[in-house]
């Protein structure tokens, strides 16, 4: 199963928080080297925390190399799903169709 895929499937917000924080389990030393600190990966409680740090990724700008590049990407493109999915949960839970008419798995 796919991150994507598991983020579908997350029905909870600690279920969402679970699967980032397996994600970020996947983040090398490395490659977390090769950000900026406020960049870095951080630690991950709540939903705030989610959509705080998918925030500062998508706002970070690394001309540094490819490969700082890519990691950014990476973390930012999964955080930002991550922090769609609860929005669609919180929808849900509102009584509020979602974004996509209600259709999340």
């Amino acid at each position: 199963m796919t991150w994507q895929d598991q983020l579908d499937r997350a029905s909870t917000e600690a279920e969402v928080v679970a699967v980032v924080r397996e994600f970020m389990a996947t983040v090398s030393p490395l490659e977390a080297a090769g950000l900026p600190a406020p960049l870095r990966p951080r630690r991950i409680a709540d939903a705030h925390d989610v959509t705080s740090y998918a925030f500062d990724l998508v706002r970070g700008d690394v001309a540094d190399n490819e490969g700082t590049q890519r990691s950014l990407h990476r973390l930012a493109h999964f955080l930002s799903r991550a922090s769609v999915r609860l929005a669609e949960i919180l929808s849900e839970r509102r009584g509020t169709p979602s974004a996509d008419g209600g259709r999340s798995a």
